[in-house]
């Protein structure tokens, strides 16, 4: 060892003789050598103490960044991320040294190790030094991470909103964002109407005014995912799910950072199911946390599921905001033509249904089309619901649309929907007849009552319109918009199986060839075919639609192969008289012959066995058809307003032991208490055997037969009635009608509890409705007074408390013997409720409110409508004061000595609208305030 070491001093020596002449530097150099070599160990003790304290020190501030990316979604600044980095290049470093240094021989081969024990020395001082250098930097004073949370500002590409209709949703939507009760908005609507247009635009608008401090959206569609959601909205808030290895733990992570912002606006785009806001790890968004969701989808069921607190629907543009983006799509103005603009374009345009999607699909695809030609076929293909040569719209319109289709819950809800294809395009669909050809096919299972199945049949019509394939409509009924019908039609000609030719003013039925038979249903209504002919081979036809057409004729072969029929529609035909075949139509379930007004007699319909529903309203038929007992499943027969039936046969009913709904008002049958005269004459009697009748409309021939059935009680289990006593009019809620009855008054009628309209006509010996005071009807809404020659007044005495408490429709006309219509005390105890006086044409009627106290102030809280019309000595509407802030119109036409109005000029009607009548009697009304005059607003009838 000593040898070595002086071996190896000689040599520095020689060395240091060589290129140094000073001996004191000399001594110094070879000591302070001498001492790096032997202290070698000592410092390799030092350097790994200080190493294991620099790692230590990085394993801190790793564990602290982690803690903070995870559970709190912080980022590290830059100067800790570059210390780290410079921490691991260090550890490599002094890790690498064993190999760098190893134990071969020193240089030049001469005192082994000791040249190399030198330099590692040098190298590990150096280390040592580097080390507590970066351990003193990386104690960080302040925080280890940036001060901010991402920005994510990033706008989405987002094409412009096209015409007012959907500025104005927008506009709406932004309210409901602002607003501080609404913290869950759902957007709905069909596919393409331009939904998620309106909410990117929305989207950007809030990100530029940093309104939420984050605003994320997330595109859900139907393939939802639960862990890829909550990827998408971690990305967004800069949160590091990678350590999270289940859906609860990211959950908590992802609420955790949603917790630290001030507020969020999150954007679900195209939601199909329900999205659990807990499961995703999304805070309920409320007033204190001033956050919100807003989501498009295409079903308000969504929006339910989802407990929205506001459901903005989305629906297409109108006609000329569709033009003008129709415009802008196919091109510059020269394209329109003059042969082209008026007859086609607009109406291509308008063949798109106000359907943003279609017109830019419809309309790129005729951009800088100049040839006439192309255009009439564009239409042509349209109007035919054949769109294979219009480019673009099987993917970009029609795909999206059918998504919706399958989307739908069931196979049997798929069909309801393709059935209302039936219907012509733009057409209203009646509620109740759809409803009916749906269970007469079976579309929905007999399960139950006629009013169970019909309340089945309300509720898918609820599902089909909240999922937006059809829509609402005026006067109870549905529609299809166009492009949603040309999907079903597309989708049915796939077997085919339907064919539909409906509203096409055909004057020619299809040839014999278009019969295909796959065909389930066929529709040739609202055509102007008058004949049919030929023998269609459609076996397995369930549906044939032919009403609201000049049909007279049909050949006795026409029916021939189509034994499958279930439901056939020959309504609003110029039918007389159907072919023997039809007899052999033994799986039908319903025939509809309503407004067949030339119709005299049927074919016998003693085969019909599984027949549930006949409808005869409207036909003129003079007897019941043949075969009529035989129809033991009928559940639904209506033979009313046909005025012509002259008897209706004994035990027929008797058969009916499922009829749950007799309709025969208007029929020209009146219903006798006994068959004395006649005993093939049905009398009421059989009515009353009906057990499961919930809806009946008839006409009895007398009160004793009405009584007789009023006495039995069956009326407690109608659904709906329309009565009468020597004839009953139109259908209404629980209507009453006694027509030229001889009774003073209607104590000795049993009026059914139920009873909500009443009607008295004709009856002219008839003074009161009531003399004794003991008028009930709690539950009559409107009664009808007319021609009733002798009545004197509702009342002959003073009536009980809450008679007529319900009453809101008086209507009187031509009574000539009222004088007054109102007792004060009736009024004010009973008729509070009242919302329209109609009175006409009664020439003794003075006052329409009396009191034999003198003035007095008359409150009717709820009148809206007050009408006196050929009213020759009325001088007054009440004694004194008439207080209705409900009131909206007053009608006065021909009361020539109606000269003052009931009001002060401190209780002038808040919701008074109008006052109809003619200038000259405006004219000479006096005034007990002459600024009343300007406050009442007069519309002069000429």
């Amino acid at each position: 060892m000593v040898y070595s070491c002086i071996c190896f001093l000689v040599m520095e020596f020689l060395s240091g003789l060589l290129s140094c002449s000073l001996w004191p530097l000399l001594c110094t150099s070879l000591d302070k050598r001498y001492n790096y070599i032997r202290k070698l160990k000592e410092f390799k003790k030092i350097l790994q103490n200080e190493l294991e304290r620099l790692k230590s020190r990085g394993n801190d501030i790793n564990d602290e960044l982690n803690r903070g990316r995870l559970q709190q979604g912080k980022n590290p600044k830059k100067e800790v991320i570059l210390w780290l980095e410079d921490l691991q290049k260090l550890v490599n470093a002094i890790e690498s040294m064993d190999t760098e240094y190893g134990n071969g021989m020193c240089l030049r081969g001469l005192c082994p190790n000791y040249y190399s024990r030198l330099k590692q020395s040098k190298r590990i001082e150096k280390l040592i030094s580097d080390v507590k250098c970066l351990l003193e930097n990386g104690q960080f004073s302040d925080d280890l991470f940036a001060a901010s949370l991402p920005e994510n500002q990033d706008s989405l590409p987002a094409t412009n909103i096209h015409g007012s209709t959907a500025e104005r949703k927008r506009d709406e939507i932004l309210r409901c964002i602002r607003d501080p009760e609404v913290s869950k908005i759902g957007v709905y609507g069909m596919g393409g109407v331009g939904k998620t247009t309106i909410m990117t635009n929305i989207h950007n608008q809030l990100k530029e005014t940093r309104e939420f401090d984050i605003v994320i959206w997330v595109t859900v569609s139907s393939s939802f995912n639960l862990e890829k959601l909550q990827d998408m909205i971690a990305k967004q808030l800069g949160c590091d799910l990678s350590s999270s290895l289940d859906e609860i733990s990211r959950a908590t992570v992802l609420h955790a950072a949603f917790r630290r912002r001030r507020n969020f606006l999150i954007i679900f785009d195209d939601i199909w199911n329900k999205v659990s806001l807990q499961d995703v790890g999304i805070p309920e968004p409320n007033r204190e946390n001033s956050s919100k969701i807003v989501w498009t989808t295409r079903s308000i069921r969504v929006c339910n599921s989802m407990e929205s607190q506001r459901e903005i629907k989305v629906e297409g543009l109108f006609n000329e905001e569709a033009w003008r983006l129709f415009k802008d799509k196919i091109g510059s103005e020269d394209v329109i033509s003059p042969e082209i603009e008026p007859p086609i374009a607009k109406e291509v345009a308008e063949e798109c249904g106000g359907l943003p999607l279609a017109l830019i699909t419809v309309g790129r695809a005729l951009r800088k089309t100049y040839q006439l030609e192309v255009w009439r076929s564009a239409l042509q293909e349209l109007r035919s619901s054949s769109t294979d040569h219009i480019e673009g719209m099987e993917e970009e319109v029609f795909r999206r649309l059918k998504f919706s289709y399958n989307r739908l819950s069931n196979d049997k809800l798929r069909e309801c929907f393709l059935y209302c294809a039936l219907y012509p395009e733009d057409g209203d669909i009646d509620v109740d007849e759809l409803i009916k050809h749906w269970m007469a096919e079976g579309l929905i299972v007999e399960v139950g009552s006629w009013e169970t199945e019909k309340d089945k049949g309300h509720a898918i019509l609820k599902e089909l319109k909240d999922a937006c394939m059809i829509e609402s409509a005026h006067n109870y009924c549905v529609k299809m918009h166009d492009l949603i019908r040309d999907l079903a039609i597309i989708i049915t000609r796939e077997q085919p199986r339907f064919m539909v030719k409906a509203g096409l003013r055909l004057k020619e039925s299809p040839k014999e060839e278009e019969w295909a038979e796959s065909l389930e249903r066929v529709s040739l209504m609202d055509n102007d075919i008058e004949r049919l002919h030929g023998q269609p081979n459609c076996p397995r036809l369930l549906t044939l639609f032919l009403q609201n057409s000049f049909l007279n004729n049909i050949s006795h072969t026409f029916f021939k192969h189509m034994h499958n029929l279930r439901v056939l529609n020959l309504s609003q035909t110029d039918i007389v008289s159907l072919p023997d075949v039809l007899s052999d139509l033994i799986n039908l379930h319903a025939l509809f012959f309503q407004s067949c007004r030339h119709l005299k007699c049927l074919p016998s319909l003693a085969k019909l066995h599984k027949l549930r529903v006949l409808d005869l309203k409207h036909a003129p038929l003079e007897e019941v058809p043949h075969g009529l007992e035989n129809l033991v499943k009928l559940r639904y027969l209506d033979i009313s307003h046909g005025y012509s039936l002259r008897s209706f046969p004994s035990g027929i009913l008797s058969k009916f032991t499922n009829l749950e709904n007799l309709l025969m008002s208007k029929s020209g049958w009146r219903w006798p208490y006994s068959n004395e005269d006649d005993k093939d004459k049905a009398t009421v009697a059989e009515i009353i055997r009906l057990e499961n009748l919930t809806m009946l409309s008839a006409g009895f021939s007398d009160v004793m037969s009405f009584n007789s059935y009023s006495k039995s009680g069956r009326w407690k289990r109608l659904k709906n009635s329309n009565l009468g006593i020597g004839g009953c009019g139109d259908f209404g809620q629980h209507t009453m009608r006694l027509v030229g009855c001889d009774f003073k008054n209607v104590s000795g009628v049993m009026l059914p509890s139920i009873t909500q309209s009443l009607e008295i006509n004709r009856c002219h010996a008839m003074e009161w409705i009531e003399e004794g005071g003991e008028i009930g009807f709690p539950n009559l809404h409107q009664l009808e007074l007319n021609s009733l020659l002798n009545f004197r007044g509702l009342c002959k005495q003073k009536t009980q408390q809450e008679a007529l408490r319900n009453l809101s429709v008086l209507n009187i006309s031509f009574c000539d013997q009222l004088k007054w219509l109102i007792p004060f005390d009736l009024l004010q105890n009973n008729l509070q409720n009242l919302n329209v006086i109609d009175v006409m044409r009664c020439n003794g009627m003075k006052e329409i409110i009396s009191c034999d106290t003198g003035l007095v102030t008359i409150i009717l809280p709820k009148l809206e409508r007050l009408s006196m019309s050929e009213l020759p000595v009325l001088t007054s509407v009440c004694p004194g004061k008439l207080v209705c802030d409900s009131l909206y119109v007053i009608k006065v036409v021909n009361c020539p000595n109606l000269k003052k109005l009931p009001f002060s000029i401190d209780k002038v009607p808040t919701a008074l609208w109008k006052i109809e009548g003619t200038k000259e009697w405006w004219n000479i009304l006096e005034w007990d305030d002459s600024h009343l005059k300007q406050l009442l607003p007069l519309s002069e009838i000429h």
